[in-house]
């Protein structure tokens, strides 16, 4: 029954389950108000131990904040680098020379204008190494030496930290400290040691006045010690061992509200004690109160539910509107759609979770993008690296060759051919047009004539506008290296060799042809599929199909071979399907 129920109220949209609510609570406002009533001291004590609170907080950041300010005076004092020259200067000097002494009385001023900064320090000591002190402010209250060793193993802990011991019953003082730490040469050498002293006392009073509830009594405990309190009466309730909280005790013989919180810098706990006999007169108005702001809230309390769907399914339909957008990868507007400072409700939460999730979202795409793009170029560069160089060895050898043959003329040729390949292939650019490596092929093709002479010949047939088209470096050239591989090499018949550039308006074919021995059929399917090896250190069709995979989305890439027409090696472009970060002119080697 129970559970038809709550699935029947889940399905209501969120407005009428508001004035299902509604109707509950009206027939609960009653009982609700009965309770209340009798629960009016209860709830009066607990909103006086939420204002108690709120003062004690108020007053404990302040004395904080006070403390705090003793952490950036001795701060401001050890990195001041007018007082580390002169604390360096005096820790130089020879305690038996007048020089010393001149030293030591110059940090006088400087502590001195230090302590005029702070507005709650009482008195500032400078002890340097010797054990020599000054004393600015007013007169520096011993510590003894018990609290003394207590400061030093504190700042001897974190070297150039800042310490701070509380006050007790005989010490009614705040001793901070700071060793300060030569910081100019990065020595880290110690200059001597900062002492403040604040007088729990006075730091007290002046914040007593500021509060809007004034107790009938004040106290400051350190640990167990009472180290304050106001007025002349005698603290005799005992607290529980908790940060912060409320009990009604019995002090001098009447009850007592006792309101405590610790401060978590100094670990000092503040009680406030107020008259239990005005409380409770506060709390007889309160019930009347309570009683008529009832009648008040039951007549609002249609009117608020009202209110609250709308507040309540609004954020909902943003966040509604934002996700939809979202599917179309919009982060932008979709964080755009959702409110600058959402409520701290779950609603809100859930819009903050969201537009954090969408932020690091759209930033982790955008670092993948940049990271595809820096592998791509890196897997680019390393595509384009693989050189034969069993060529450059034959080449130079076919130079030397010729040179002492005394074909100077053929040799100049070899040498200019050569190094417009030796260019392309150390060109840090990774892509070039189609005429360029054309230009690249008829060198490469001028290079193997002088070599193989009468066992290959070559016709290189290129039109159209090929300045326009892009290809990576050394397309063609592996293709024509391949064909005279199988094709010149492994035949004793004369081969001829075909290379084709044709590029129309939106198409571009590239092809090399080779009538040497065909390529058996169980090695054409490795190598339409890739799968075949490149023997020896040539540049292997996969690396041909993978380089201009980044250019172009998709391509048509051939092989065919056959007894009768010989092997034949087609690439067919359209410009269509050129990809957007396909480089322009300006990238590409020309």
């Amino acid at each position: 029954m129970l559970t038809r129920l709550k699935k029947r109220f889940l399905d209501l949209p969120i407005s009428q389950k508001f004035v299902s609510i509604f109707a509950v609570m009206t027939l609960l406002s009653c009982a609700v108000m009965v309770g209340a009533l009798h629960l009016g001291l209860s709830v009066f004590e607990e909103k006086l131990y939420e204002k108690s609170l709120q003062e004690l907080d108020f007053f404990v950041q302040s004395i904080d904040d006070d403390l705090q300010q003793m952490d950036v005076l001795t701060r401001s004092i050890a990195v001041d680098t007018t007082i580390q020259s002169q604390l360096a200067q005096l820790t130089a000097a020879d305690p038996e020379t007048a020089q010393y002494y001149y030293l030591l009385t110059g940090v006088r001023p400087l502590l001195l204008e230090k302590l005029y900064m702070s507005g709650q320090a009482d008195a500032l000591q400078f002890v340097d190494l010797n054990g020599n002190a000054i004393v600015v402010g007013q007169s520096f209250p011993d510590p003894g030496e018990e609290r003394r060793i207590q400061l030093a193993d504190a700042l001897n802990r974190t070297p150039g930290s800042f310490a701070l011991l509380p006050p007790d019953a005989d010490y009614p003082y705040f001793i901070c400290g700071r060793d300060v730490l030569r910081s100019q040469n990065m020595s880290m050498q110690r200059l001597g040691t900062v002492l403040v002293t604040v007088d729990i006392e006075k730091l007290l009073n002046n914040q007593i006045d500021a509060l809007s509830n004034k107790p009938s009594g004040l106290y400051l405990y350190n640990k167990e010690a009472l180290v304050y309190q106001s007025g002349e009466t005698a603290a005799d309730f005992t607290l529980p061992d908790t940060r912060q909280g409320y009990a009604v005790q019995t002090m001098n013989g009447q009850k007592v509200f006792v309101c405590w919180l610790t401060s978590g810098v100094s670990g000092l706990r503040l009680c406030s004690v107020f008259n239990y006999s005005e409380i409770y007169g506060q709390t007889t108005r309160a019930r009347w109160a309570l009683l008529l702001g009832g009648c008040a809230i039951l007549v609002l309390f249609g009117w608020v539910m009202l209110r609250m769907a709308r507040l309540v399914t609004r954020p909902v339909h943003t966040l509604s509107e934002a996700v939809k957008s979202v599917e179309g990868d919009d982060f932008t507007t979709a964080r755009a759609m959702l409110p600058n400072t959402p409520a701290a409700d779950e609603i809100g939460t859930l819009t903050r979770d969201v537009d954090a999730m969408l932020g690091q979202i759209d930033t982790l795409i955008h670092e993948n993008y940049e990271k595809q793009l820096l592998l791509q170029d890196t897997r680019y560069k390393m595509l384009q690296a693989q050189i034969n160089p069993h060529f450059l060895y034959n080449t130079l050898s076919t130079l030397s060759w010729l040179v002492r043959a005394g074909k100077n003329e053929d040799a100049g040729r070899l040498i200019i051919n050569l190094g417009d390949m030796l260019r392309a292939a150390l060109s840090p650019k990774q892509n070039t047009t189609a005429a360029a490596d054309v230009q690249l092929v008829r060198s490469y093709i001028e290079i193997q004539q002088l070599r193989y002479k009468r066992r290959a010949v070559f016709t290189l047939d290129a039109d159209g506008a090929l300045e326009s088209w892009y290809l990576p470096h050394f397309t063609l050239q592996p293709l024509v290296e391949n064909a005279i591989k199988y094709g010149v090499e492994e035949s004793e018949d004369v081969c001829e060799i075909t290379v084709t550039a044709h590029a129309e308006a939106d198409t571009l074919l590239l092809a090399v042809h080779n009538t040497g021995t065909p390529i058996d059929t169980a090695r054409l399917a490795e190598i339409r599929n890739f799968t075949v090896k490149p023997q020896g250190h040539g540049i292997g069709l996969k690396n041909i199909y993978e380089r201009l995979s980044m250019l172009y989305k998709t391509f048509a890439f051939t092989v065919d071979s056959t007894e009768t027409d010989g092997t034949t090696v087609q690439i067919l472009l359209n410009r269509q399907d050129a990809k957007e970060e396909q480089p322009h002119g300006e990238t590409a080697d020309r």
